[in-house]
């Protein structure tokens, strides 16, 4: 009984959640009913080698062919483009809504803006939906034909056998990583990645002007420059988040080399903040003067003193958080 739990926890985990407590049912009665009532271990493996691999069979009641890229790597592939679409989406809607609240004005009506926002709206999803859809699929089908027949070969599975499921383990709910957990951290990357490059257009002091009532943005938060001359090494930062959230996906739980790699990439987000945090002429004195301004506070070196602590307040607040998600990280790996 205990290989056949196995194959049937092998073959629902591939499955929806909303789907898999029916499919158990099924398929443990259809393994009871392709054995005689005192069947032995060797009838079991019978039957399971009757059903066959529990992927392929997973396949089978999902009910959905996989000619677009190749069985090889067509799971991954649409995984990988529906979270591309949906954190494309996501990031377009806060961007258009972002801009177009900055430029409404009591001359125009809500629904001329309103129309103004979908048409624009669906103008940038059709162009971002098509961007990732290219990428996403000119990546896997170059890797179905840059990888030749003997490297395809070698990562096909060997045949399976009942004698298999000895070697599975099923993952405890706290090590695993789930895909809406992998959805977060892409789409919490895709933001604030979009925010940085962007700043200098959306992240500062706005205020109303009259007699039109706009809402204009009056100063940027950062001066643009500095921000863009440490561009390579966030675009390196966000590609080191990707590669190891998407291998955590690849992985499915916790282990003590993906906390590892966990911990390397906060300690380097830690030293970049740091850095960053220090250098000259990061922050727009512009909007430093504006807020104290809203603060009662007009001396400069109380203005600075209070702005410098802050940010320092700031930064103590995300080595917490990475401190925290280090030891986390390591704590699901040995549970």
């Amino acid at each position: 009984m205990e290989r056949i739990d196995l194959y049937i926890y092998e073959v629902t985990r591939r499955l929806p959640e909303n789907s898999r407590a029916d499919i158990e049912m099924e398929l443990r009665s259809t393994i009871l009913d392709m054995m005689p009532d005192d069947y032995t271990q060797d009838d079991v493996d019978v039957a399971l080698t009757q059903l066959g691999n529990p992927s392929k069979l997973a396949n089978q009641y999902r009910e959905r062919p996989n000619y677009l890229i190749g069985p090889m790597f067509f799971e991954s592939y649409i995984t990988i483009l529906k979270m591309a679409a949906a954190i494309a989406v996501l990031v377009n809607i806060t961007v258009l809504a972002i801009e177009h609240i900055t430029l409404f004005t009591e001359d125009v009506t809500f629904l001329e803006s309103s129309i103004s926002f979908i048409v624009d709206f669906i103008g940038s999803i059709i162009a971002a939906l098509v961007g990732v859809f290219c990428w996403v699929t000119a990546i896997f089908a170059i890797l179905e034909r840059v990888l030749d027949d003997k490297s395809k070969a070698s990562m096909k599975s060997k045949p399976w056998k009942p004698e298999d499921l000895k070697h599975v383990i099923p993952v405890e709910k706290k090590k695993r990583i789930s895909k809406v957990e992998t959805f977060i951290g892409l789409l919490g990357t895709a933001m604030w990645a979009t925010i940085y490059f962007k700043a200098s257009d959306i992240v500062g002091l706005y205020e109303t002007t009259e007699p039109n009532g706009k809402l204009q943005f009056v100063a940027p938060l950062f001066n643009q420059d500095v921000l863009l001359s440490f561009g390579p090494i966030m675009g390196a930062l966000i590609a080191f988040q990707v590669g190891l959230l998407l291998y955590k996906w690849i992985v499915g739980k916790w282990t003590n080399k993906i906390a590892i790699w966990n911990m390397i990439y906060h300690i380097a987000l830690i030293i970049f903040t740091l850095f960053f945090i220090n250098q000259a002429n990061l922050f727009n004195m512009e909007f430093i003067r504006y807020t104290g301004e809203l603060f009662d506070v007009v001396n400069d070196n109380v203005l600075i003193s209070w702005w410098n602590n802050s940010i320092w307040g700031f930064v103590f607040v995300v080595i917490i958080i990475s401190v925290v998600d280090i030891f986390s990280g390591f704590r699901k790996a040995k549970i």
